[in-house]
C-alpha cells in the first residue's frame, strides 16, 4: 500500500495544504516548535536561580560561571515574556487557522455539499491542531532527551532502557485501544440499520475504547518518573551517581521535561491517527472550504 496515500501526517500536509490559508504550514510548524522549546526553557532557567535564592547567595552558579543574581533574575524574566509572546501567538495562530477553515466551509458551501463532507471537513481540520501541538512537543522533547544524554550518558541511557521495557506495556494498550475502536468505528458506520442489541454493543465498545484511551494518556508520569527514578537508583548502587550534586538534579530534570515532551508527542500522534479515514476522505473527494 502507498504510504503518502494512508500516512496520518503526509495526509494533513496534503490537506492544509489544498485549503487557502492566511499561515502556511512551514510557518505554524516553525513558531509552534519554538514556542514548544520556550515551554521548558524557564524551568530549567529557574532552577539555579531557585538554589541560589534557597541558599543565600548573591550568585547564581551556572556550571563553571556565575553570574549576579540580580542580573540573572531579569534574564529569567525576559525569557518568560518571549515564551508567553512566542507560546500565545502559537496557539492564536493554530486556533484563528482552523476558525477560518470552518467558518469559510460553512459561509462559501452549499447545504448540500456541508451535509456530505461537514464530519470529514471538521475531523480534516482538528487532526491539523493535533500536527501541530504534537510537533511542539517532539521537536523539544527530542532537543531536550538529546542534550540530557549528552550530559550523563549512562544515567540518560539506563531511563531510555527502562522506557523501552514500558513500551511494551503501552503497545499492549495500543493494541486494545485500536481493537475497541475498530468495532466501534464499523458500527458507527452502519449506525441506522443497527437493532437494539448492536446499538448496546456499540455503546460497550466506544466505553472500552476511551478507557483504553484514558489509561494510555494518563500514564505519562508513571512511565517517565518511574523510569527516572529507577534509573538514577541503579547509576547510585553503581557508584555512579553523585546524589546531592545540583548539576544532576538539572540533568534529570532536563531528561524528564524531554521525555515529558516526547510522550504528550506520541499521544498526539495517535490523535492524529484516529483521523485518518477522515483524511482519506478529504483527500479523494478533494473538500476544500472555497
Amino acid at each position: 500500500m502507498n504510504l503518502n496515500k494512508t500516512n496520518s501526517i503526509i495526509l494533513a500536509f496534503r490537506f492544509y495544504n489544498s485549503q487557502q490559508t492566511v499561515f502556511s504550514l512551514r510557518m505554524l510548524l516553525f513558531i509552534t516548535g519554538i514556542a514548544g522549546v520556550l515551554e521548558t526553557l524557564p524551568i530549567l532557567f529557574s532552577l539555579p536561580l531557585i538554589k541560589s535564592l534557597f541558599l543565600g547567595y548573591n550568585v547564581v552558579n551556572i556550571g563553571s560561571q556565575e553570574l549576579p543574581l540580580p542580573y540573572f533574575a531579569v534574564l529569567l524574566g525576559l525569557i518568560l515574556v518571549l515564551r508567553f509572546l512566542v507560546g500565545r501567538q502559537a496557539q492564536f495562530n493554530n486556533a484563528k487557522t482552523r476558525i477560518n477553515l470552518m467558518s469559510n466551509f460553512r459561509q462559501s458551501q452549499s447545504k448540500e455539499y456541508r451535509k456530505l463532507h461537514k464530519v470529514n471537513f471538521g475531523k480534516s481540520v482538528q487532526s491539523i491542531n493535533f500536527l501541530l501541538v504534537g510537533w511542539s512537543q517532539l521537536l523539544p522533547g527530542t532537543l531536550f532527551t538529546l542534550i540530557g544524554l549528552y550530559l550523563s550518558p549512562r544515567f540518560g541511557i539506563s531511563a531510555l532502557f527502562l522506557i523501552i521495557i514500558w513500551v511494551l506495556v503501552l503497545s499492549r494498550i495500543k493494541i486494545k485501544q485500536d481493537y475497541w475502536h475498530a468495532i466501534s468505528s464499523e458500527l458507527t458506520n452502519r449506525i441506522d440499520a443497527l437493532n437494539k442489541e448492536e446499538l448496546k454493543t456499540l455503546s460497550n465498545s466506544r466505553i472500552r475504547a476511551v478507557r483504553w484511551d484514558a489509561t494510555n494518556k494518563n500514564l505519562r508520569e508513571i512511565v517517565i518518573i518511574s523510569s527516572l527514578i529507577l534509573a538514577l537508583y541503579l547509576n547510585m548502587s553503581l557508584g555512579r551517581g553523585r546524589g546531592s550534586d545540583f548539576d544532576s538534579i538539572l540533568i534529570i530534570v532536563v531528561l524528564l521535561r524531554g521525555l515529558q515532551q516526547l510522550y504528550t508527542a506520541y499521544i498526539m500522534s495517535q490523535q492524529l491517527s484516529g483521523c485518518n479515514k477522515y483524511l482519506m476522505a478529504s483527500t479523494a473527494f478533494g473538500i476544500s472550504a472555497n
